[in-house]
């Protein structure tokens, strides 16, 4: 290979589809937090983040361990980085000890520290995780609704983050979903006129893709969720914006993509079955302005609730592979994929995960935080590691003698 093509390799990140084969070089960082006391019981975290120029990392991808560190020649140094990432308990140090050692998402400055708002990292990793667990939970022989519900209303209804360095032409952020296009735009969806339906009927008849062919809305319910007056029928979360603006929707915007249209059946059978939501976060699950009714999610609700789980996790990967490029590699004669951060190598690997085969689950140990890749088909592993079955079994007889004593 002449000193030219050597260059020229040398200067690529890129994924070989010949060796199954991802390649991208970056740094180990520096780190600090600044805290500030905003008010009483109110802080903000800032993270202080700066590449260690002395310390160059090496990230490659492969089918049979995933994306790794490795030595400059391709030796593998630690496996699966996506792995040791969603397994991260939610808190500060946790995360800054992973960009120390596995370099930062994106490009920092090797000058000085840059900024960012702890918060929107986190967030931006709580969704990396999300999306693997959703993967997963969606593919497990025995299905947690309940669990598939909470990822993908985070994924979908969780506040949209930016991250923004002096690297990037443009802030990095969260996924902004097409049906928050659409709710963002309800207000603008004229009302369709239901003058003679409201003098031959009590309901007005909607065409539903959860409760096919058609669903019977309450006009009275509708007016009272629509003006905010709550004349007839009162509930808790009935006035919340959100909720007010599904309703709108599943009534005035029929012609909506097949995507809007069965995600907007859904959160409206959702919250008028079960509960209103009021607020989603990846630390406190779903929180509902009242108990909500479980027994209500039945099959259709189920059925649907897996179709927006797949669309929302389609968006959410397609939005993050923005950063990958197809090539090809002339000096090889090979196709290959150029990446330019690590953020985008992370989702590569996720678009990468064989969920009909594998999936991620994590550890049963309660003491543990692992999240471990098994056979789809293998319903009985439970733990990360035989020390976690080990001690989750001595933990479980402690428990069984201390009892059997107490009688």
């Amino acid at each position: 290979m002449s000193e030219i093509e050597n260059i020229t390799l040398e200067n690529e990140n890129f994924f070989n589809l010949g060796n199954d084969y991802f390649s991208l070089k970056g740094y180990r960082c520096l780190t600090g937090v600044d805290v500030v006391n905003l008010s009483p019981g109110e802080i903000k975290q800032t993270l202080k983040i700066q590449a260690d120029r002395q310390n160059v990392l090496h990230y490659a991808f492969s089918g049979s361990n995933g994306l790794c560190r490795t030595t400059p020649m391709g030796s593998v140094r630690k496996e699966n980085l996506l792995s040791e990432l969603i397994s991260l308990p939610n808190e500060v140090d946790s995360i800054r000890s992973f960009f120390e050692e596995n370099g930062f998402f994106f490009p920092v400055s090797k000058e000085e520290y840059e900024e960012i708002n702890i918060h929107s990292l986190t967030e931006v990793v709580n969704h990396i995780k999300a999306t693997v667990l959703l993967m997963s939970e969606i593919e497990e022989p025995h299905r947690n609704y309940e669990k598939i519900l909470y990822l993908t209303l985070y994924l979908l209804l969780s506040e949209q983050v930016s991250i923004k360095l002096n690297s990037m032409s443009k802030p990095y952020s969260t996924c902004y979903h097409g049906f928050i296009k659409t709710l963002e735009k309800a207000s603008s969806v004229p009302e369709i006129d239901g003058t003679k339906e409201g003098f031959e009927s009590e309901t007005y008849l909607i065409n539903d893709s959860v409760y096919k062919p058609t669903y019977n809305l309450n006009i009275e319910e509708y007016q009272d969720i629509i003006s905010g007056s709550s004349l007839t029928n009162r509930y808790l979360g009935m006035n919340d914006l959100r909720y007010k603006d599904i309703v709108y929707l599943y009534r005035n915007a029929p012609n909506e993509t097949p995507a809007a249209r069965i995600t907007i059946d859904f959160l409206f059978h959702l919250m008028r079955k079960v509960g209103v939501v009021s607020k989603v976060t990846y630390e406190n699950g779903i929180e509902f302005y009242d108990e909500p009714t479980i027994e209500n999610f039945d099959d259709n609700l189920k059925q649907a609730l897996i179709i927006v789980a797949k669309i929302v996790l389609n968006e959410e990967i397609n939005s993050n592979l923005s950063g990958i490029v197809p090539r090809f590699v002339a000096s090889k004669m090979e196709p290959s994929w150029k990446t330019t951060n690590l953020l985008s190598a992370l989702y590569f690997s996720i678009f990468y995960m064989r969920p009909g085969s594998e999936i991620y689950r994590e550890c049963a140990n309660p003491a543990c935080n692992n999240h471990f890749l098994v056979k789809t088909s293998n319903g009985r592993k439970k733990y990360c590691s035989p020390n976690c079955r080990n001690a989750t079994a001595q933990r479980n007889h402690r428990k069984k003698v201390k009892k059997m004593a107490q009688k």
